[in-house]
């Protein structure tokens, strides 16, 4: 997870999901929409790790979930399905303040 490129986001993509937003591009007229979904789950990749860490380090449980949770949902938006399940498995331990947990999950 660490290091995570946008490059890296985009092999994890279920290629229907891609495809189900190339068409509302189409249908709007608009050639940004995917773009648009891949440059919000680069920003949010990078800024997860030192978040997630700092939060953990601090005992802060909601923010290292909220955290976990605005990832997961950003994966899942663009059918990175698995990916979106291992930042939901992050968010429940961390909100079940098993950090130790939601620490060995984010690492592996």
């Amino acid at each position: 997870m660490p290091g995570m490129t946008a490059t890296d986001a985009l092999a994890l993509l279920d290629r229907s999901c891609i495809d189900e937003i190339r068409h509302i591009e189409r249908a709007m007229g608009r050639s940004d929409v995917l773009s648009g979904f891949v440059g919000m789950l680069e920003r949010n990749v990078a800024a997860f790790p030192p978040t997630f860490r700092d939060c953990l380090a601090r005992g802060d449980a909601p923010g290292a979930a909220r955290a976990a949770h605005t990832l997961k949902s950003a994966c899942r938006q663009l059918g990175a399905q698995a990916l979106g399940d291992l930042f939901h498995e992050i968010e429940t331990s961390a909100r079940a303040g098993n950090h130790a947990d939601a620490q060995r999950r984010f690492d592996s």
